[in-house]
This record gives structure tokens, C-alpha cells and sequence, in this order.
């Protein structure tokens, strides 16, 4: 176990920490005259309506390039999966099960796919519903699908610690930030349609890598995957019965059965989250809570 400093010292890091991040995530000048032009002219010019699009940037904040700093700063190796198969978590998992058997036994009529999976996601994705994010969704996608431009990357570069541009490398940081900036246009775009069919979307909160809901759904699999569990004709994936289904229709999209061997399995996870660590955990949870405690 590591040492803690003291508190005088603890304060100075955080102080700190503060003024570097604060100047470094200062919004461009662009920003302050209108901002977000560039990135809803591309909206508009892939086919979204000018109304969905003004929706979606309706009061929104600059764009949070703090969040790819994190992006970038973080190692899949040293996540703690682990921490979820303890006592006291799979305990709460079973009472969620109990809980919700009603709703959980439906999305599996539906879907075939086993409750415990389904709760298993949800325990590693948000505690069960308990932290799906507080970051804001849209200048969390924006500061991605900025990093198209240099002047941005520059930024996030700027903010990353000297161990941490090493192990990037500027060639592979830039290009992996370019992909990135592709790969939130089209979230971005998710948004705007579901704008267009009437969702609220200005405002929502969610991870800082912008999934929301229960289920952490990124916009393009709210689109394509989002359900309506409870007949209210609304797809909300931070209503329990909404998120069971969609992340049971999602599975099953992508080919799950509870009876295919692990490694199937595992890959189908896979699809959900790009980590063997992530997936192989669910997987030993669901396992855990079928059988007896």
C-alpha cells in the first residue's frame, strides 16, 4: 500500500492539477465568438435537419478536451475489474436480480438472453444504475470530433504528462486521435437523429466518453439498439426496464446465446466492450450469480 503525503502537500498537487488543467483545457478563441460552426456545418452537410442540429448544440459548454486528455492518460491493463466478483458487490447484484425479476424475465422472453448477464453488465458498467456519468454528452463527443484539427490535438498533447506522450509517441497519438475524431462525428450524428425523431437530447449526462444511461449506450447504439421495455412508447436508458431490454436486444444483435461456448460469448462481450478483462469479468459474474450463494 502506498504512502499518503501529507495534507499540505496533498492541496499544493491539487491546486496544481487545477491551474494546469484549467489552462490547458481554455477553449479556443473560435469559442467564444459561436464556436461549434465547423462541427454543425458537417452535421448538416451528412443530411441532418438545421433544427436537429441547433437542438443538439442548444446551450452547450465548449468542448470538454479535458475528457481526451483522460482518454488518453488511461491503461486498460490498470483497471480493476476484479473489484466486482467481492462479496459485497455480488451480493447487491443478486438483490437487483430479485427486484427486477419481473422486468428482467420479459427482456429475456424477448431476447433470450440470461438476467444475469444482463445484471452483470450493469454492475460493471454503472453500479447498477447508480453512476452513469456526469459529464455532458455533447462537448464531450465535440472535443473527440475535434481532434480532426492540430490546433486541438496540440492542446490535448500539451496536457498529457511527459511519461505519458513517451508512451504514445506524437505519430501514434495523432492518429489515434484522428480515428477518433471520425468515430465522434458519427456519434455526434446518432444524436442529431435521434433529435430528429423527438428525443431530448440537449442536456444529457453520461460517461466522458459520452455513453449514457444504465446500459452506457453510446448515441449509435441508442439508435440502432435502444428498446422499450415498458410499453411507454419512449426509449430511456436510464428507466431499468428500457435498459434491460435494449442491452438484451443488443446481444442478441450481435449473435449471443446462452448456450455457445465461452470463447462466443466472450467475443459477442467483446462488441459491447472492446476489453478481455471486461468481458471475461461478466462472464465470472453471471457464473457466480447462477449459482447458489
Amino acid at each position: 500500500m502506498r504512502r499518503c503525503p501529507g495534507k499540505n502537500r496533498i492541496l499544493r498537487a491539487i491546486w496544481i492539477w487545477v491551474v494546469v488543467v484549467g489552462c490547458a483545457g481554455a477553449t479556443v478563441p473560435a469559442f467564444a465568438t459561436g464556436g461549434y460552426d465547423l462541427l454543425q456545418k458537417r452535421l448538416s452537410a451528412s443530411g441532418r435537419s438545421s433544427e436537429a442540429v441547433r437542438t443538439l448544440f442548444s446551450g452547450t459548454e465548449p468542448p470538454r478536451l479535458k475528457n481526451v486528455a483522460l482518454y488518453m492518460r488511461i491503461r486498460e491493463s490498470k483497471l480493476n475489474y476484479h473489484r466486482f466478483l467481492e462479496p459485497d458487490y455480488l451480493a447487491m447484484a443478486r438483490r437487483f436480480l430479485e427486484t427486477h425479476a419481473e422486468a428482467l424475465h420479459r427482456a429475456r422472453e424477448v431476447h433470450q438472453v440470461d438476467p444475469t448477464v444482463v445484471v452483470a453488465i450493469l454492475l460493471v458498467e454503472t453500479r447498477l444504475g447508480t453512476n452513469t456519468g456526469s459529464h455532458p454528452v455533447v462537448p464531450s463527443l465535440a472535443a473527440f470530433a475535434l481532434m480532426e484539427q492540430k490546433t486541438y490535438r496540440d492542446r490535448v498533447w500539451r496536457m498529457l504528462s511527459a511519461k505519458d506522450r513517451k508512451r504514445w509517441g506524437r505519430k501514434r497519438f495523432d492518429d489515434k486521435l484522428t480515428a477518433r475524431a471520425r468515430w465522434a462525428l458519427q456519434e455526434l450524428d446518432a444524436l442529431a437523429r435521434l433529435a430528429e425523431r423527438g428525443q431530448k437530447v440537449s442536456g444529457l449526462q453520461g460517461s466522458f466518453m459520452g455513453a449514457v444511461g444504465w446500459a452506457q449506450f453510446m448515441p449509435t447504439s441508442m439508435l440502432r439498439y435502444g428498446a422499450d421495455g415498458n410499453g411507454d412508447g419512449v426509449v430511456d436508458l436510464f428507466a431499468p426496464e428500457d435498459a434491460f431490454m435494449s442491452i438484451a436486444n443488443y446481444l442478441r444483435s450481435h449473435g449471443w446465446k446462452d448456450s455457445a461456448p465461452l470463447p462466443h460469448r466472450e467475443k459477442v462481450l467483446l462488441r459491447y466492450n472492446n476489453s478481455s478483462p471486461y468481458a471475461r469479468t461478466v462472464l465470472e459474474i453471471a457464473r457466480r450469480l447462477n449459482r447458489n450463494p
